[in-house]
């Protein structure tokens, strides 16, 4: 196994080095996107399939973006150009701000009142992100801060339990909340950089390559992860990537209005120091579980846009996220994103 990531990290770097080192101003290329944009995000197991709840159940996420300044350029002089210093890398930039609003949800398998010790816990987690977006001709740099609460603060409880009660599904009893993992506040610190590699790039169809890497630092998740993507399609230049939940890549949308459409597959492994929703809270000792530090994970999607509008439609598998975990866990991502 250390073999084959050792492989896969080499090719890694032989991916990101030269993309970051393209990297150039050019104002041809890089016309910021002058609307404001507002993106609906939902993850559910249920969505790859509907008899499926359990590990990371459901997640839900509203985010607003805001328009992109060339600081470089025609926007020199606005009061906001100290957010384009906001950069491991702050040259050659079109900037974007954006808010979210998320919500978690994770529950065992089993549903009963006595849920087996191995299964996962039940947990959930609200908070409000808000960053900067950096975005290159071949790179896009994204970090922002997540500021919220786990436990019933959450309403994790109150969200599932609603909806299983008022939806006719073979989970429409009220769930045994009771043992969710307790109430702690929680601040995350996250870094992403993706890079783009124009493998073809033609009027009619592109394939690019996407390299990317996150870090996550704080006492709800700490991780490093890597990942490369494969995006085969028509247009591919009008956006980074679709956004998405539970991971480190997070992108900033389209940033043009020309039809846009393409499929995407990629791979990548997480190596994971904290997960309090596995593990539980931070004054726990033990933790609920011991997790498994490495974990892969599959992903493959279709994405469409025009005129602003967007939607996506993915698949992730992930491997067990903690030693005893019973099996490998699969979910849906559905993302609408509109700009005005």
């Amino acid at each position: 196994m250390f073999k084959n990531i050792f492989s896969f990290l080499i090719v890694y770097l032989c991916l990101f080095l030269p993309s970051y080192a393209e990297d150039v101003y050019n104002e041809d290329i890089l016309k910021p996107y002058k609307k404001h944009k507002v993106v609906l995000l939902s993850d559910n197991d249920a969505y790859f399939d509907i008899y499926t709840d359990k590990y990371y159940s459901a997640a839900h996420r509203v985010s607003y973006i805001s328009p992109e300044w060339d600081f470089h350029g025609e926007d020199n002089k606005s009061k906001a150009s100290w957010l384009g210093k906001i950069s491991v890398y702050p040259k050659n930039n079109i900037t974007s701000y954006f808010i979210n609003v998320s919500q978690e949800i994770y529950t065992p398998s089993d549903k009963s009142l006595n849920a087996p010790a191995y299964d996962h816990p039940y947990a959930g987690g609200l908070y409000l992100s808000f960053g900067v977006n950096q975005r290159r001709d071949t790179s896009f740099e994204r970090i922002w801060l997540d500021i919220g609460v786990v436990g019933k603060y959450s309403f994790a409880e109150n969200v599932q339990n609603g909806i299983h009660t008022s939806v006719n599904t073979a989970h429409n009893s009220v769930l045994p909340w009771g043992n969710q993992v307790g109430d702690e506040f929680f601040v995350n610190l996250h870094y992403s950089w993706t890079g783009r590699l124009r493998i073809v790039d033609t009027n009619i169809m592109s394939v690019h390559l996407m390299p990317s890497a996150a870090i996550s630092l704080g006492n709800a998740n700490t991780f490093l992860d890597l990942s490369t993507r494969l995006k085969i399609g028509h247009n591919l230049n009008a956006s980074f990537g679709t956004s998405k939940m539970n991971f480190g890549q997070d992108f900033n949308g389209v940033i043009s209005d020309d039809f846009s459409i393409y499929v995407y597959g990629g791979i990548g492994y997480r190596f994971t120091v904290r997960n309090i929703y596995i593990q539980g809270n931070t004054w726990e000792n033990p933790f609920r579980h011991d997790i498994d530090p490495l974990v892969f994970y599959y992903e493959g999607g279709l994405a469409i846009a025009y005129k602003g509008f967007e939607l996506s439609y993915s698949i992730t598998h992930k491997g067990k996220e903690y030693r005893g975990q019973p099996s490998e866990h699969t979910f849906g991502s559905i993302m609408i994103s509109f700009a005005i």
